[in-house]
């Protein structure tokens, strides 16, 4: 194996992402989205979002024992982990560490829900990121 950026290749030329890109430098999210995705790499979302394993599960498009089993995972769960990245990436920017407990309470913009659980699927994506950008442009309406 050899190693290109902080991807891991094998030898199938595959590329598998071992850990979040966005500490080192912008990630190219679009160049990722087809690529596998290391269990790793899920763990440190997890952590980073204070998402637990059973709650990653219920987003991502694998079972708990899917998860348990395998290495690395297909581009479907790559492109899921990644909007999950991008929402937390977005809403650290703009609430710092309190974006977390935003995440848990009830958000009355968005329907009386918590904001976690938009991130089921990609239209709550782009309501959550949308509704991050208004909060750091200051439109609150």
């Amino acid at each position: 194996m050899k190693e290109k950026g902080k991807y891991i290749v094998g030898a199938e030329e595959s590329v598998v992402a071992n850990e979040p890109l966005v500490a080192y430098r912008q990630p190219d999210y679009f160049d990722m989205a087809n690529n596998m995705i290391a269990k790793d790499y899920i763990k440190q979302i997890s952590k980073s979002t204070k998402l637990t394993l059973a709650e990653l599960m219920d987003i991502l498009p694998i079972s708990m024992e899917t998860y348990k089993r395998k290495k690395a995972f297909d581009s479907n769960v790559t492109e899921k982990i990644l909007e999950i990245e991008e929402v937390y990436k977005e809403g650290m920017e703009a609430f710092g560490e309190r974006f977390h407990q935003w995440m848990e309470t009830e958000n009355i913009a968005l329907g009386n829900i918590k904001p976690k659980i938009l991130l089921s699927n990609s239209f709550g994506v782009r309501r959550l990121l949308d509704q991050i950008g208004r909060i750091k442009h200051g439109i609150l309406a």
